[in-house]
């Protein structure tokens, strides 16, 4: 359960480390050399703990496919966040359980129970309130944007995200006997890789790095600090893994941050709230519970 904590507050931290970024610097090339750089970060602490190991086959096809994954989930999150209210984009983002519910229903003929019926319903209820909460207003210090400006791209990131929960529990129990730094090393190597070409690329076109360049010391301030948050809360959770089974470990993990975040962007960032904010967090919290539980 300590593991399960710790990897709360990682992750927590890591979501506001990113929510700050968005607010001095936007644009493909800045959050194509953020994330680039965090990932780095995350393939040099992979090393450090031992990490550089010969994989199996197997491993380094998983490890592949949620390295390039993870570099476009934190490329469209930054998005997600810079558009959206924290809370509900973290609620939205927290929901990914309903992909591996349907990925086992659909492609591994597993039993479609109630619970899990209940829970997807209740995941739509969450996607409708947050579309019809009203139009965008200003309320001082306190700005409610509409769900239509952020919503159809952080449910594309959710979907991302949940696939990447799935690859790891899959290289966890799939490849028991090999290292958890062995897969992150490779998965964050193929992914940071592929960020630093597309930034390369961004720079050949000419790309605007001037935000970076006005303010160097707080952007690679807040791109070193998240690749130390996202590693340690991706390492943490897989030992989690571990000992705790992910029906019970993600939907802890998941509601935890969606409440605590919600609580953050409500106080401390001041963002406006509608009659139906708290139904759609209380109904998102249960949501988890349903999918991940059934």
């Amino acid at each position: 359960m300590l593991y399960l904590i710790f990897s709360c507050l990682f992750f927590s931290a890591r979501t506001l480390t990113n929510k700050e970024y968005t607010k001095d610097f936007s644009g493909t090339p800045s959050n194509m050399l953020f994330n680039a750089i965090g990932l780095s970060v995350t393939c040099i602490i992979s090393i450090l703990l031992g990490g550089v190991q010969v994989p199996s086959t197997r491993l380094l096809i998983i490890a592949a496919i949620f390295g390039l994954m993870f570099a476009g989930t934190v490329y469209f999150m930054l998005i997600c966040y810079a558009k959206g209210p924290l809370g509900l984009v973290a609620l939205i983002f927290n929901l990914c359980c309903v992909v591996p519910t349907m990925t086992g229903f659909i492609l591994f003929k597993e039993p479609f129970s109630w619970m899990k019926l209940v829970g997807l319903l209740m995941f739509l209820g969450v996607v409708i309130l947050s579309w019809q909460d009203g139009e965008a207003k200003d309320q001082g210090e306190k700005v409610y944007i509409p769900a239509k400006i952020w919503m159809p791209v952080t449910i594309l990131t959710m979907l991302m995200n949940g696939s990447l929960s799935t690859m790891q529990n899959m290289a966890v129990h799939w490849c028991a006997d090999e290292s958890i730094n062995t897969f992150n090393f490779w998965a964050y190597l193929i992914g940071g890789s592929a960020l630093w070409i597309a930034t390369f690329v961004c720079k050949l076109k000419k790309g605007d790095f001037s935000p970076v360049i006005e303010k160097k010391r707080r952007f690679f301030s807040l791109a070193l600090i998240c690749g130390l948050l996202a590693s340690g809360g991706n390492i943490i959770i897989m030992y989690a893994l571990k000992v705790l089974p992910a029906s019970l470990a993600y939907p802890l993990q998941s509601s935890i941050i969606t409440l605590s975040l919600y609580l953050i962007g409500l106080f401390w960032y001041k963002e406006a709230r509608t009659r139906l904010g708290i139904p759609m967090v209380v109904l998102g919290i249960l949501s988890i519970v349903f999918l991940s539980m059934a």
